[in-house]
């Protein structure tokens, strides 16, 4: 199976550390792929054809687009669904953890896209103060709800730790650390986890 992605993606980063907690990450081909808006890019739109990363060509020749259906499919692939919960009283409240982590990974990239790859001229402050304002209440969301601390984890503990390590990685300067103490420690024992190790953007 082929995965295209790119380093700094959260999105593309929960799929690997999924692919790592399951252990088959050594079946997948990852393809580095370059995408930006009004950036052209006909090799990938040939796999993709809205062009977002990941996209997961499996054997057959068929895709997969969508972070949360290859994840998904993956889980269900491995014969491994703990991950979401599956079949337990739990699978919906990890369903929606998950639905908010993702929900702040698409902030934190359209706020990068918005100070970074938009013109100085044409950049919208307010929309950047709001996505700011999005992400901060995403994290405060997670600081009432800490995932325990544990040797099992979810796709939603996995997709939060990418959207927190985002955060580091592109706006360390929002210190969402500062007064969270404990969901601090969370991500803490995160980072020493092989799947993040492993993922780490550079």
């Amino acid at each position: 199976m082929k995965l295209y992605t790119a380093p700094a993606t959260p999105f593309g980063r929960t799929v690997e550390m999924v692919a790592h907690e399951l252990g088959v990450h050594g079946d997948l081909t990852i393809v580095p792929t370059v995408v930006a808006p009004t950036k052209e890019n006909e090799e990938y739109r040939a796999v993709a054809p809205l062009r977002k990363i990941p996209a997961l060509e499996l054997d057959d020749g068929s895709v997969i687009t969508d972070s949360p259906l290859i994840c998904e499919y993956l889980a269900y692939s491995a014969g491994n669904t703990s991950l979401f919960a599956a079949g337990t009283a739990n699978e919906w409240p990890v369903k929606a953890a998950y639905a908010v982590a993702r929900g702040m990974a698409d902030c934190g990239v359209a706020l990068r896209y918005e100070t970074f790859l938009r013109p100085e001229a044409l950049r919208w402050d307010q929309w950047i103060a709001d996505q700011k304002l999005k992400l901060v209440s995403g994290v405060e969301y997670f600081a009432a709800r800490v995932p325990p601390l544990a040797d099992t984890v979810t796709v939603a503990d996995l997709s939060l730790a990418a959207a927190l390590g985002y955060i580091d990685f592109r706006f360390s300067s929002l210190n969402w650390r500062e007064g969270r103490a404990e969901l601090a420690q969370w991500f803490a024992g995160m980072e020493g986890r092989a799947s993040f190790r492993a993922t780490k953007p550079n």
